[in-house]
């Protein structure tokens, strides 16, 4: 777009108008703290001033009146009228005013403002303040978009979405603030909802928000395109679903509420004024013949997410091609826009990621059932539509998952070589955490039209248009929760017109290289390497891809990377980050040899033990047993068990195995596999290394009297498994009588238990299962498949889908002993069908 700014940055939010007064632009050089920021909004604008959806003539502008913002109840207004005055000016200092008027701001509305200013002239900025109870609010900047069919040679905006407050004071905000964009757009989870779905509190969350001097700076310095998700309402609702129990009201009134509240907040035209539950939120905008822009709605009016939500296997009424995430008629009306555009590029700005995601590395698959993975007939919809129409440089802009994508979007994901028809970018969040990063991870393998993943930072995508190229600069902070977190470029990609697909134009800054077996030169995959920074702090964990190759972000500076991967002896290295250029580090590692000690852990973002725990591993498998850490489901008794576990060439993906258990009678219910029934107030390393290496917990049972508990671990090398011996002896009087085995969990992706004789268990309920063969399992979407392989089948497996345990009873006299013996392994199934079948050949 034409007529930019010579502002080069937010100067003129610091230093024209309100406190600051007037001043010349070329005296706007010098920043001013953060903290300024707040003296710019006094009361009652404290929550501060905002513009958004322009078009070619006329823009919205925003404020609210709350002198106590976070006075939940009126914001610290007098429930009466208050008016309210607005001036439009070509310039800062307000010389050319070319608009202003007064508006009624009510307490029914929360004393929000909106005014359509009308009149304008196309693609210029202009500036904008109001005036309330004698005080003037800050300036702010807005522009107008450039007229219907104008060539138009140029566009930078940004987008970005899901900002929780609890994740940090947006650091993210104060970096979009600094740049030079035309406008930004938000693609939803604007605040995240608590359980009460009142009107007062929805207005109190959008207040609290409102407080981020930084995200009041971005909306000061730039006018605003908005729609939601739906934390703005309730986790996951769908239509007129509630996505959780919220607080007994009726859902449609907690949407009403939500839906109120940020229309009240937010610079919206009057079409989007809500009527009770509903509200018209898709709509379009051109930015001259460069850019269509077709924002939507994928939570008003969806289908309910099939097979109750989550991630699952997609069958049956995943495929319905009566299900939907827009509704027939948005449908349509987007169809209908694409059809009809003259526009170079077609962007479909949206909520949650369009790509499939396959998070099973097998035969099987596991998709997300909130994202169009779970809509899959009306994704092939609109994606044959198309590539059917030859839509001109078709774009999809997504947010949702708060993670860093590139996808290559296809009419068939499951054909590598299918022809991309679209590209689509992903943001990650403002704030939000993403702790499903490790999952998505460990899938990418399994979706190559997944073009770059990640998800360690928070940020937002600047996007920068010509008519020949489509740039996106996925932008990141380093910590979301420092302020003055600095900012990068994680990656830029690049779609040049009439070519789909998104290939990467900038070196990078950070660490690449590829870790490899120095024995055979073999690719290393699931290796971690981890950054940390000189003061000790971690900055950062990555993992190698199939081929052995990490590419993980740094900023200019010296580095200590550890690489650690399961079978391999790990090494540390000295690593310096120049500025513009990657440091090359590739590494070959030697197979490890049987040992135990402190000081190591097993690879994988998952994990729980620490360096003071216990590890034991070989050239096959690695093992840690708490010697300290604690895991809240199995408070007070998770040190001597097992915390992580992972094969050669995988990462852990445990939760933790409660080995063993030793209960007054026997275990049953949905909590079953909660045995909180051995404590061990001993671990201790027996042997650390040679041909075996060995640690024993010793302990005793908190439900049955006199019974003395002790469990030694012991590998060998070359073995996939980590062989444990318990021993239980009734140190009593009398005889005891007492029901014994172990429970395994896992906590990865798609986890699903099994019992030899009947294969994977899909029920929720648990159930008795007696084994035909002497091993239960677990596994996920890894291709690494976990068991307790026993030395007899003088068990019961008592399973439901995603736990599964052994039980047996034993009865000991006094002196008695009885020993259970089994083997703990991690494996590759190879992908199989049946992810059991591994564990009958051992």
């Amino acid at each position: 777009m034409t007529g930019v700014s010579p502002i080069s940055r937010r100067r003129f939010l610091t230093l024209a108008g309100g406190a600051a007064g007037v001043v010349a632009v070329g005296q706007l050089v010098a920043e001013l703290p953060p903290a300024y920021a707040d003296e710019l909004d006094p009361a009652p604008f404290t929550l501060g001033v905002a513009s958004g959806e322009p078009d070619h003539h006329s823009v919205v502008l925003w404020t609210r009146l709350a002198p106590d913002p976070l006075n939940e109840v009126d914001g610290g207004m007098r429930p009466e009228p208050v008016e309210v005055g607005w001036e439009v000016a070509r310039d800062p200092q307000f010389r050319q005013v070319v608009g202003r008027g007064r508006v009624t701001a009510v307490p029914e509305s929360a004393h929000g403002v909106h005014v359509v200013v009308g009149d304008l002239a196309p693609d210029r900025w202009y500036w904008y303040r109001f005036r309330a109870d004698g005080v003037t609010s800050r300036v702010g900047r807005t522009r107008t978009l450039p007229p219907p069919g104008a060539k138009v040679d140029h566009l930078r905006f940004a987008f970005a979405s899901c900002q929780s407050w609890v994740g940090g004071p947006y650091p993210a905000y104060r970096d979009m603030a600094d740049q030079e964009l035309d406008f930004v757009v938000h693609l939803g989870d604007y605040i995240y909802e608590t359980t009460d779905g009142s009107l007062t509190e929805f207005r109190r969350l959008h207040a609290l928000y409102k407080t981020s001097p930084d995200l009041r700076a971005a909306h000061a310095r730039f006018p605003f395109f908005l729609t939601w998700d739906d934390h703005e309402v309730q986790n996951n609702y769908a239509g007129p679903v509630a996505g959780s129990a919220g607080d007994g009201r009726p859902f449609l009134d907690r949407r009403a509420n939500g839906y109120q509240a940020y229309y009240e907040h937010l610079p919206l035209r009057p079409a989007q004024r809500p009527d009770g539950p509903d509200a018209l939120m898709y709509r379009r905008f051109d930015v001259g013949r460069l850019a269509r822009f077709s924002v939507l709605d994928t939570r008003q009016y969806r289908s309910d997410q099939a097979l109750g939500d989550g991630r699952k296997e997609p069958t049956g009424e995943v495929f319905d091609p009566a299900r939907t995430m827009t509704g027939p008629e948005q449908e349509r009306w987007l169809l209908d826009g694409l059809r009809g555009s003259k526009a170079r590029w077609n962007v479909i700005a949206q909520q949650t990621i369009m790509a499939a995601f396959d998070y099973d590395l097998g035969p099987g698959q596991i998709v997300n059932l909130d994202q169009w993975d779970g809509y899959p007939p009306a994704r092939s919809r609109i994606l044959d539509f198309l590539d059917r129409q030859r839509i001109s440089n078709p774009v999809v802009l997504s947010g949702d998952w708060h993670t860093h994508w590139v996808n290559d979007l296809k009419t068939d994901f499951t054909d590598p070589g299918a022809r991309t028809v679209a590209t689509e970018f992903v943001g990650t969040s403002i704030s939000s955490g993403a702790g499903w990063d490790a999952d998505v991870r460990a899938g990418l393998a399994a979706n190559p039209h997944v073009k770059f993943y990640n998800g360690s930072y928070r940020g937002y995508v600047i996007c920068d248009v010509t008519p020949k190229r489509w740039r996106a600069d996925l932008r990141i902070v380093l910590d979301a929760r420092d302020a003055a977190s600095p900012a990068y470029t994680i990656g830029a990609f690049e779609v040049r017109d009439g070519v789909p697909g998104a290939r990467r134009v900038d070196a990078g800054d950070g660490l690449v290289g590829r870790v490899t077996d120095r024995a055979t030169g073999a690719a290393l995959p699931n290796v971690e390497v981890t950054v940390t920074r000189p003061d000790g702090g971690r900055l950062v964990a990555a993992t190698t891809d199939p081929d052995g190759e990490v590419l993980t972000f740094a900023p200019p500076g010296d580095y200590t990377v550890a690489v650690n991967g399961v079978g391999y002896q790990p090494v540390v290295h000295q690593v310096s980050v120049r500025e513009g250029q990657p440091a090359r580090l590739d590494v070959a590692l030697d197979r490890a040899t049987p040992w135990a000690g402190t000081g190591r852990l097993v690879p994988g973002p998952l994990a729980e033990a620490g360096t003071s725990d216990l590890f034991l591993g070989n050239n096959l498998v690695a093992l840690a047993v708490s010697a300290g850490t604690n895991d809240s489901q199995l408070s007070g008794v998770t040190v001597g068990k097992p915390l992580d576990l992972a094969a050669v060439g995988h990462l852990d993906q445990l939760d933790w195995i409660n080995l063993p258990y030793a209960s007054a009678s026997q275990p049953r219910g949905s909590n079953a596999w909660q045995q909180r029934t051995v404590r061990a107030d001993t671990v201790e390393v027996l042997a650390a290394g040679g041909p075996v290496a060995t640690v024993r917990a010793t302990g005793v049972s908190t439900a049955v009297p006199d019974l003395a508990v002790v469990s030694t671990y012991t590998v060998r090398a070359d073995e996939p498994w980590v062989a444990v011996a318990s021993v239980f002896t009734n140190q009593g009087a009398a005889p005891c009588v007492f029901w014994t085995g172990d429970a395994l969990d896992h906590d990865g992706a798609g986890q699903r238990s099994g019992v030899a004789g009947h294969g994977t268990i899909t029920a929720s309920a648990p159930a008795d299962y007696p084994p035909t063969a002497p091993w239960i399992g677990m596994t996920g979407s890894d291709r690494q498949t976990y068991g307790l392989l026993y030395a007899d089948v003088d068990f019961v497996a008592y399973a439901a889908y995603n736990w599964v345990m052994s039980q047996r009873q034993v009865t000991l006299a006094p002196g008695e002993t009885f020993t259970l013996r089994r083997r703990i392994v991690a494996v590759d199934n190879g992908g199989v069908t049946d992810p059991f079948a591994v564990l009958g050949t051992l």
